[in-house]
Parts: C-alpha cells; sequence; structure tokens
C-alpha cells in the first residue's frame, strides 16, 4: 500500500523496528510513565543539572552515611526475598492455606478466622510480599468457587494482615532494615520492641473486619460456605515440590536465626549471613531445574498450543478437576503459560524481516525459560525494582540533608516533642509516617527521610527522655508498615503489587473503596498499637 510523501520517512524508520501498518490507521500516543522509578530518577537528574546536588551527594546516598548502608541494606533485602519467592514457588504457601481452608469447614465466620490468622503469621515469618502474591490468587480463586461475591472482606482482611505482620522481624520489609541500620538496633531487640503492639493491633483490626465494615452484607462473609468437600489429595497437590519446600523452610529459618544471633553480636555485616543462603538456595533451584529439562516439551518453551495448563509437568501429582490448583502452583507452567507471540500466518502480509538479534534474544529466552523454569519464575517475581527506586530515594533524602532541610524538619520535631512529651513523640510520628507513606514515594521513601530526621533529633544533645527516643523510632516503625493501609495503593509497593493481581483475576479494587475501607483499619491499628508502645516505654524506662 503506498504511503503519503509526508509519512515515508516514519515508515522508514518503523521498518526497523515494528511491522508496516495494513491500513491508514491513526498511530497511537505515546506516553512516558511516570512510575516511582521515572519521578525520581527525573528529579534526581535535574537537581545535578541545577547543580544543587554535586557528585558527593550521589555518593553518600549509595554508599551510606549515618549507620545506614544503602547497599548492604538491599543486598539482605533481595537475598531474602529469592529465599520467600522461591519458597513460596514450591507451593507451600499454597499448600498451607488450602490446609487452613479444609480446617475451616463450612463456617464462613470460622474459615475468615483461620485464614486472617494464617496471613499473619505468614507473614510475620516471609513479609509482606510472598503474602500478597500467593494469598491473592489463592483468595480470588477460592472465593469464586464458594460463591462469594464481592470478595471484599477477604482480600481487605487479608492486606490488612500481611502489612501489620511484616513488622515483627528487621527481615520482613525494608523499611525494617533501614530503621534497624539507622539506629543499630539488633534484630532481636527491634523485634522485642514491635511485639505485643502488632499482637494488640491484630486482635483489635479483627473484630472492625468482621463485626464493623464487613457486618452487613451477609453474604460478604456467609454463615455457611458450601465448596465441596477438599480431601487430603487434593490439599497436598497444592504442594508441588515436598523436597524444595522442606529444604526451603529449613535454609530460611537457619537464616533467620543466625540472623539474630550475629546482628546481637554486632561484628559481621548481616547481608554475609543472607547472601551466601541465597546462592545455596540458588543452585538448589538451577539443579532442580536442570535435572528435569527434559519432562517438558520443547513446544511449550517455543509457545506451542500442546499445553494444557492443568497437568504439572513432572507428572508429580495427580490431576484435579474440581479446583484448578495447577494453574498456579506448577513451578514450571507459571513461566510458560504465555507463550511466545508468534506472527499471524494467512492474515496480513509477511512483515519485513527484523533485525536478526531480536529472534536471537527470544528463543535465547525462550530456552532459558524452558530449561531453567524456576529460577526464571523465582527472578521474574524478585522486587528487583526496589533497587533503583532505594538508591535514589536515598540520594534524594541526601541531597535534603546537604542543602540543610533535614536540620530544619529536625528543629521542628524537637520543639514539637518539647512541647508533647513522650505522647507527642509516639502519637506524632505513628502519624506522621502513615500520612507520609502516601506523598513520599511509599513507605521506603517515607522511611528514609524520616529516620534520617530522628537521626539529626538525637544527635543534637536535647533528647534526654529515652522514653521519647525509644517511642519515636518504633511508632515509626509501626508506621511505616501500617502505612501501606492508609490513602493510596502507592502508599507501599505491597499495595501496587496486591492491586495489579487483583486485575488479573477479574476483581477491581477502585481507589475511594481502598481509602474508605482502609482508613478505620489503620485507624484502630495505629491508635491501639501507640497506646500499647507508650505503656510498654514507660513501663521498660521507670523514672
Amino acid at each position: 500500500m503506498a504511503c503519503h510523501p509526508h509519512h515515508r520517512p516514519l515508515f522508514s524508520l518503523q521498518h526497523r523496528l515494528i511491522p508496516t501498518p495494513t491500513t491508514d490507521t491513526k498511530p497511537k500516543p505515546r506516553y512516558i510513565p511516570l512510575n516511582f522509578i521515572i519521578v525520581p530518577l527525573v528529579s534526581v537528574l535535574v537537581l545535578l543539572a541545577a547543580g544543587v546536588f554535586d557528585g558527593q551527594t550521589v555518593r553518600d546516598g549509595i554508599v551510606g552515611t549515618g549507620g545506614v548502608s544503602p547497599l548492604n541494606i538491599m543486598a539482605l533485602f533481595i537475598s531474602l526475598a529469592y529465599i520467600s519467592i522461591s519458597l513460596d514457588a514450591t507451593g507451600l504457601l499454597r499448600f498451607l492455606a488450602f490446609w487452613v481452608a479444609s480446617k475451616g469447614g463450612s463456617s464462613g465466620r470460622r474459615l475468615y478466622t483461620y485464614l486472617y490468622l494464617f496471613f499473619l503469621v505468614c507473614g510475620v515469618i516471609v513479609g509482606n510480599d510472598p503474602v500478597i502474591l500467593s494469598g491473592t490468587a489463592f483468595l480470588a480463586y477460592f472465593t469464586r468457587v464458594a460463591g462469594i461475591t464481592p470478595p471484599t472482606a477477604w482480600i481487605f482482611a487479608q492486606f490488612a494482615a500481611a502489612n501489620m505482620a511484616s513488622v515483627v522481624l528487621v527481615s520482613s520489609n525494608p523499611t525494617n532494615l533501614v530503621l534497624s541500620g539507622a539506629f543499630s538496633l539488633s534484630f532481636l531487640t527491634y523485634a522485642a520492641h514491635v511485639a505485643l503492639p502488632f499482637l494488640a493491633a491484630a486482635l483489635s483490626v479483627f473484630p472492625v473486619l468482621l463485626f464493623g465494615l464487613f457486618r452487613t452484607p451477609a453474604t460478604l462473609v456467609p454463615r455457611c460456605i458450601d465448596v465441596g468437600p477438599l480431601s487430603p489429595a487434593e490439599v497436598r497437590a497444592a504442594l508441588v515440590d515436598r523436597a524444595g519446600a522442606l529444604f526451603g523452610a529449613g535454609l530460611l529459618a537457619v537464616t533467620l536465626g543466625v540472623l539474630v544471633g550475629v546482628s546481637t553480636v554486632g561484628t559481621v555485616p548481616v547481608w554475609m549471613v543472607t547472601v551466601p543462603p541465597a546462592v545455596v538456595m540458588l543452585l538448589r533451584d538451577v539443579w532442580y531445574d536442570w535435572s528435569r529439562r527434559d519432562l517438558q516439551p520443547l513446544s511449550s518453551a517455543r509457545g506451542g498450543e500442546d499445553r494444557t495448563g492443568e497437568q504439572d509437568i513432572g507428572q508429580r501429582t495427580p490431576p484435579i478437576e474440581t479446583h484448578e490448583m495447577h494453574e498456579r502452583n506448577s513451578r514450571t507452567s507459571a513461566v510458560t503459560t504465555t507463550p511466545t507471540p508468534t506472527p499471524d500466518v494467512g492474515i496480513s502480509p509477511s512483515p519485513p524481516t527484523p533485525p536478526a538479534l531480536l529472534p536471537r534474544l527470544q528463543f535465547l529466552h525462550a530456552r532459558l525459560t524452558h530449561t531453567f523454569p524456576t529460577v526464571t519464575h523465582v527472578a521474574a517475581r524478585l522486587p528487583l525494582a526496589l533497587l533503583p527506586f532505594a538508591f535514589l530515594m536515598f540520594i534524594l533524602v541526601q541531597g535534603l540533608a546537604a542543602q540543610g532541610w533535614v536540620a530544619l524538619f529536625a528543629r521542628w520535631w524537637a520543639a514539637w516533642v518539647r512541647a508533647t512529651g513522650v505522647l507527642g513523640a509516639v502519637g506524632g510520628m505513628g502519624f506522621l509516617s502513615c500520612l507520609m507513606c502516601n506523598f513520599c514515594g511509599t513507605n521506603i521513601g517515607a522511611t528514609i527521610l524520616l529516620a534520617r530526621v530522628l537521626q539529626l533529633w538525637l544527635s543534637s544533645g536535647e533528647v534526654t527522655d529515652t522514653r521519647a527516643r525509644d517511642g519515636a523510632i518504633y511508632a515509626l516503625a509501626l508506621g511505616s508498615n501500617f502505612g501501606a493501609c492508609t490513602l493510596t495503593f502507592s502508599a507501599s509497593l505491597a499495595g501496587l503489587l496486591w492491586r495489579g493481581i487483583l486485575r488479573q483475576k477479574g476483581v477491581h479494587v477502585g481507589a475511594r473503596q481502598f481509602l474508605l475501607l482502609n482508613l478505620p483499619i489503620s485507624a484502630v491499628a495505629m491508635g491501639v498499637a501507640c497506646a500499647v508502645l507508650v505503656g510498654q516505654v514507660y513501663i521498660e524506662h521507670r523514672m
């Protein structure tokens, strides 16, 4: 088809990038996404170009100052994330979720209680991200099978439980890692100070969920649920790799135990404790995939249509007809269900031959996915986007400190604490941290900034009341975790991940609904947790 003369240069460029369109259609507009990486990156570049920041500011933001080492924090977090996500890929969390569901029987409220407790326990151990990844998909499937429409009560309970539970262990959330590094807190000391506030918040939020927000209509949490009997074989089928689950659980338990001991001594960088186990888990996944490379048809890695998605490639479990577990449970199928795009034969004229490099890369990716499905699946789920975002936020906060803004904020905070005492230190920091999670580029940005403010406040020499000091630090810990359940999805990366998974499952949660339901949850959780924290610091530091 002939093109207009003024379109020729454009199409000559498109021949190198995309197939020539077969009809004269209006080109789609192109956008630059303003996400949590692009915005801080542009901000840093603009400030560098304007001479506000210099090279030393960028270096300090990456290497770290004031006891905070971003490189160590990110190495610790990514290594633990790999272990947790690889453990989840074995099907362990889904197996436990189905096991808990089988114990709930036909009572809707009992099952609701069991799942709430289950998500709390899992969130404490592995953090909020694995619970969001597996728990959200499980609930979307389970509520659909049970006929619970909409699943609002169940997904909001899971979201609240996962984010509250992530406050307990330092390793469960990168915000906790920032605080432990900024204030030289051992893992044991940190957990001891936040455990009671967390328990109080979790116990207080549950009746708000069951008897307040989701009391009516009765279909939200039905008194009776009939999903059919879950046989032991169906429950066990969720556990795709039993040996891997045992190995990963043991490795994670040993790693967390060593972390507690090493952080108490304080002589060994904590990343040196977590990176080797992550490498061991990676090597185990490579061996697992390599030993089963011949069990999967090559055509599935090339986008063939002979896969049903209903049966595990390794034939480790019997087919299940009443529950669609294998669609999500198979460690291998999770990365091969989406075929590699191929040209439509016979529909349109053959497009121009693309550069030779692109099909080679596509073929290489298909081969790697076919040969190492577990490794590529876990790598795809790693929060790698967190790395540039966190470093950029460290740089921006370091720039604020270099320009004197953080010192100004610290003086404002000191004036507030002088006027309000311990109650103001705990309540003010709890409120401020929850609020700023929504306006500082997720809870990570808020934690980095507020931790730096508290550092300067403590180094000023004006702080004589240890109750106010401990109260402010641990109120920030509570707020940076509970703040994910406040105003916006972007208050945390977990919120964005949660919304994305729900959309894939056909469940829509609007911004207004998110705000209206999470406000009472976060208000009760923070109010109760801060009250317990105030009593705790008064008992611990008796004057």
